[in-house]
C-alpha cells in the first residue's frame, strides 16, 4: 500500500505541479549539501550512476561519481511540496558547496512605509561576479537577470555574447535556475567563455544579453575581482 500511495503521489505531481529546476554544480572530489526545513522523505536520481547521495536529518549530501555528467533529481517531503534540481559536474565548475533552502515568510499588510522598503524589480541584467582562471584560460561570469511587474521576460539564450570593443564571444557553457523570467522576480544563471582573449582586467567587457520581443538588449559591465 506505501508503494502505491507513493506511485500515485507521484504522479499526481507529474501531472498537476511543474517545478522550476534549480541548477546544482559539482566538481569530482568535492561535495555539496542541500539543506531543508523538513527532511527528504525520498531522493529520484535520473542516473544513479553518474552521482551519490546521503540523506542527513534534514539535508543531502551529494557527490559526483565521473568528471563530467549531468542529470535531473527529485526531491520528496511529507509536507512540503517536491523540489527538482538539475546536477552537473564539471571540472569548470565553481562547486555549489552548501545551500539553504527556506520558505518565504506570509506577507504582512502593507503600509506606505513597507511598500517603500519592498524591493523593486527592474528589466535588467547584473554581473554578480567574473572570475578569470589563467591557468585554464576561461572566464566564469554569474549574473541575474530580473523582470519589472509590466511583463515577463524570455532572453535570447543562444545569442548571448561577451563583448569587448568591437568583438563578440560567444560562451561555451551556459546554465540558468529558469528560461524564462516572470513579472517581478529574477533568476541567477552562469556563462563559461573558452579563451575569451579579454584583459585581465576586464577594462571595456560587458555581457550582452538579447531579449526576445525587444530590439535593445541588456548590457552589464564586467570588472576583475568581483
Amino acid at each position: 500500500m506505501i508503494l502505491i500511495a507513493l506511485f500515485l503521489s507521484q504522479v499526481a505531481f507529474a501531472m498537476n505541479v511543474n517545478p522550476a529546476p534549480f541548477p546544482v554544480f559539482l566538481k569530482e572530489g568535492f561535495s555539496s549539501i542541500l539543506e531543508f526545513e523538513e527532511a527528504p522523505t525520498q531522493v529520484v536520481l535520473g542516473d544513479q550512476n553518474l552521482f551519490q547521495v546521503e540523506k542527513l536529518e534534514r539535508s543531502i549530501v551529494i557527490k559526483p561519481l565521473v568528471p563530467y555528467a549531468t542529470t535531473n533529481m527529485f526531491v520528496y517531503f511529507k509536507k512540503k511540496e517536491a523540489r527538482l534540481f538539475i546536477l552537473t559536474a564539471s571540472e569548470d565548475n565553481e562547486p555549489t558547496y552548501f545551500k539553504k533552502f527556506t520558505s518565504l515568510i506570509p506577507s504582512k499588510p502593507t503600509t506606505s512605509a513597507t511598500r517603500q522598503a519592498a524591493r523593486v524589480y527592474g528589466r535588467k541584467a547584473v554581473v554578480h561576479k567574473s572570475v578569470f582562471d589563467r591557468k585554464k584560460d576561461f572566464l566564469t561570469v554569474d549574473f541575474e537577470i530580473s523582470a519589472d511587474a509590466s511583463a515577463k521576460i524570455t532572453p535570447d539564450w543562444d545569442r548571448i555574447r561577451l563583448k569587448h570593443k568591437d568583438r563578440y564571444v560567444s560562451p561555451s557553457k551556459l546554465w540558468s535556475e529558469r528560461r524564462e523570467i516572470q513579472r517581478d522576480s529574477t533568476i541567477k544563471a552562469r556563462l563559461i567563455f573558452t579563451k575569451p582573449n579579454i584583459p585581465l582586467d576586464m577594462r571595456d567587457v560587458s555581457l550582452v544579453v538579447p531579449v526576445k520581443g525587444s530590439t535593445k538588449p541588456f548590457l552589464a559591465n564586467l570588472k576583475a575581482g568581483r
